[in-house]
């Protein structure tokens, strides 16, 4: 009999600017790419009003993921939707 559950890491990528140049773009996608076929889920966390979103989308397969702060966020509402954000569906 063999299980159908697969188990996910989770990598989570705080940034408060943007992620990569224009010329590295494709090869953060391919990495990106990698990771979801060994299982590694990327959970964006972004810090400030500094940060390109449309960078980040390029790095989860799911926008609404992507978790925006401002600047002066309190830790625990930080660690509490990081928490809930961490869901693999």
């Amino acid at each position: 009999m063999t299980s159908d559950i697969i188990f996910w890491q989770v990598i989570i990528f705080f940034t408060d600017h943007k992620t990569s140049l224009k010329h590295e773009r494709f090869r953060v996608e391919n990495e990106v790419k990698a990771m979801i076929m060994k299982h590694i889920k990327l959970l964006p966390v972004a810090i400030g009003p500094h940060v390109n979103i449309r960078e980040l989308e390029t790095i989860t397969d799911n926008k609404q993921e992507i978790i925006h702060f401002g600047e002066y966020e309190k830790p625990d509402t930080v660690s509490t939707r990081i928490w809930h954000g961490t869901a693999i569906t």
